[in-house]
């Protein structure tokens, strides 16, 4: 079995689909028809079976679609590597950020192409427990996620912290604290199990507090129109006020100290960083003074 075969293998896996596969592959279909059946005769297990016109993997067929991608990807960043090492900085900067997108990041990708024009860009937004998950199946090289890190395969660089805003529809007189706040109904951004949610729990929680939570909005801009609608109040990092900038609402700093919210950026540590990838890093730890 050749790396042509496994990347075959791969889109058939992705598309569940010879007909479909085959268009995407750019090839008619018997001929991947018939390089599937090799591979399962060399193997001498089945890999696919069929249900209708959609094909599903076996047991073996997961495995080795695991293994199929993670060899692929590594072939990729070898010869992307080598391209590198020849022909100068060239090469996608793949890289995801947290769905409270650190506002700095349109200036630096403009920064980052003035100097380096034969780039191209993906970038993906979601919660930072996904973004993990993106770094661990090579998708994207770095992620702008919230801290703490809780693994040890993530290498990471704090680059700042800031602190948390309390936001209202109606004028707050009181004081602005976690035990203040408690009852009041808080709409929090993020949903219930993902990093910025819980984290915002669990500060209460250190307090003795339960805090009165009436909905979980990863949607920010719905979060905003909701909170200037009454609908309830929120707490969130200085990074995310920029979303109540059109809005007829009161934002009141917490005089909880602790309540810090931390970002940076991670990535996996037993994967080859790219000269795109490092080079990015580097200029965003200067823009930070990191």
């Amino acid at each position: 079995m050749d790396i042509r075969q496994l990347r075959y293998f791969t889109v058939i896996a992705e598309e569940k689909n010879i007909s479909q596969a085959a268009r995407k592959l750019h090839m008619s279909q018997p001929p991947l028809s018939q390089q599937l059946k090799q591979m399962e005769e060399n193997l001498g297990v089945a890999l696919v079976y069929r249900e209708g016109k959609k094909l599903h993997l076996t047991e073996a067929g997961e495995r080795l679609y695991h293994h199929a991608v993670q060899i692929t990807k590594l072939m990729e960043e070898g010869m992307e590597e080598v391209k590198e090492v020849g022909q100068g900085l060239t090469g996608a900067l793949k890289f995801g950020v947290n769905t409270l997108s650190e506002t700095s990041l349109p200036q630096l990708l403009f920064e980052f192409r003035e100097q380096y024009p034969a780039v191209t860009y993906e970038i993906h937004q979601n919660e930072s427990v996904q973004l993990f998950q993106l770094l661990r199946e090579r998708v994207i090289d770095l992620a702008v996620i919230r801290f703490p890190v809780h693994s040890e395969e993530f290498a990471s660089i704090m680059l700042k912290t800031e602190p948390f805003y309390f936001v209202i529809s109606e004028v707050w007189t009181g004081e602005v604290t976690l035990s203040n706040i408690a009852q009041v109904p808080l709409i929090l951004p993020s949903t219930k199990g993902q990093g910025l949610y819980d984290f915002t729990v669990q500060s209460f929680t250190k307090h003795g507090l339960t805090p009165n939570v009436v909905c979980g909005c990863s949607d920010l801009t719905l979060l905003a129109r909701l909170v200037q609608q009454g609908f309830g109040a929120t707490l969130v990092p200085e990074n995310a006020m920029h979303v109540f900038s059109k809005t007829d609402v009161h934002s009141y700093l917490m005089e909880d100290g602790e309540l810090v919210s931390q970002y940076g950026i991670a990535w996996m540590k037993k994967y080859y960083l790219s000269n795109v990838a490092e080079r990015f890093l580097e200029m965003y730890r200067r823009s930070v003074g990191g």
